[in-house]
């Protein structure tokens, strides 16, 4: 054998020795690398995929394997991909293995909660018993629940027990405020309501909120008046100014609503369309039309622009906004291409008039075109009688 031959060999042995090595440190090394935990970990930094991937490593039924942590860990990731389920399955297989962390609990009653399961969900709160006193979600998930499968005293009985164990969380006595207005007890709501805004820690948006769930219960009164006191604490808060205009719209008062949604405009410019609309509804189209002038979306700009002078008799104004209406497109919109028409014919130009009248497909439209035109033919000897 010569010399080069042997010396082949040789690296051929010892690589392969050193291969050997290698492979058995790597084993070595793979049998000592606690799946578990690195799942956990990769499961707190929110990578999911590799969260499963680590697990899919754990045999649950093997030997020396924590099955309770095995299946919480089974369960998060599945409910963090909301596939609630197959964490259902897992968080229940978890109590079912030992676990004795509360917190699976409150796990599974939040995934039984998730699909609208509101009995699973009461029978999880309360076969956690007093592990899960302290924790206020698990309140407020109790009292939805009841409240949800019907048990409404229950669930206020639920909210007012974790008002006095949360003084400092004002979501409780919120809630009471929505189910009583929900279930109709609108004097009830109302006096709710009246000591949860006496809260230092109720703000703006609190009562926003309860003024526009009282203003959807119909109880008007009371939501004005929360709602004005409101007002004079945060004039400048738009959000009670918007819903104190929609309570005074719903009690008839136009004006009153269109003069605060004009103030909130100033400093909102997208309100304005519905500003001056609120003007023009009130009776006060000239108002109406002075909004309308700083409307920006182009569109609704010219057609509101349309009906206001419409309602002012203007119709010599509208004649004149033909070709402006057409470069918007404007005139796809049979209620735009009928008010042009309308407007023509007043102007004394039947013929043009019956052009616009010849576009409109709308039944409802369509009639009054049909009641157009013999308005048109009963004043074609004697037009200056009809415009």
């Amino acid at each position: 054998m010569s010399f080069l031959a042997a010396l082949r060999d040789a690296l051929r042995y010892a690589c392969f020795g050193l291969l050997l090595a290698v492979a058995t440190a790597q084993a070595k090394k793979n049998e000592e690398i606690d799946w578990l935990s690195v799942s956990e970990t990769l499961l707190r930094d929110g990578a999911l995929d590799r969260a499963d991937a680590a697990l899919g490593n754990v045999d649950p039924a093997a030997e020396g394997v924590d099955g309770a942590r095995y299946w919480t860990v089974r369960g998060l990731i599945a409910m963090a991909r909301n596939q609630m389920p197959a964490a259902v399955e897992a968080f229940e297989k978890g109590i079912a293995a030992g676990t004795v962390d509360p917190l699976v609990q409150l796990y599974l009653a939040q995934a039984y909660f998730a699909q609208q399961d509101w009995a699973r969900t009461v029978a999880t709160i309360e076969r956690a018993g007093d592990a899960l006193g302290d924790i206020a979600g698990a309140w407020s998930m109790r009292a939805h629940a009841q409240w949800m499968r019907g048990d409404r005293q229950q669930a206020l009985d639920v909210l007012r027990e974790a008002t006095l164990r949360f003084p400092a969380n004002n979501t409780f006595t919120r809630r009471q405020v929505f189910y009583l207005i929900e279930a109709g007890l609108y004097q009830d709501a109302s006096t709710v309501a009246r000591e949860f805004v006496r809260r230092t820690d109720v703000g703006p948006d609190d009562y926003a909120a309860i003024g526009a769930a009282l203003r959807r219960a119909k109880s008007l009164d009371e939501s004005k008046k929360l709602l004005e006191s409101a007002r004079l604490r945060w004039p400048d808060n738009d959000n009670l100014a918007k819903a104190l205009a929609q309570t005074y719209l719903d009690a008839k008062m136009e004006l009153a609503a269109a003069n605060l949604l004009s103030e909130v405009a100033e400093r909102d410019p997208a309100l304005l369309t519905e500003a001056a609309e609120l003007y023009r509804r009130a009776g006060f189209p000239t108002r109406a039309l002075a909004l309308n002038q700083r409307v920006l979306d182009p569109q609704k700009k010219l057609k509101q622009r349309v009906g206001i002078l419409a309602e002012l008799r203007r119709f010599e104004q509208i004649v004149a906004m033909g070709d402006a209406l057409a470069r918007a497109r404007l005139l796809d919109d049979e209620d735009v291409r009928y008010a042009l028409a309308y407007a023509t014919f007043r102007g004394g130009d039947f013929d043009g008039a019956e052009r616009h009248l010849a576009a409109l497909r709308r039944p409802d439209l369509f009639r009054k075109a049909t009641e157009l035109r013999k308005i048109m033919s009963d004043c074609v000897d004697a037009r200056w009688t009809c415009v």
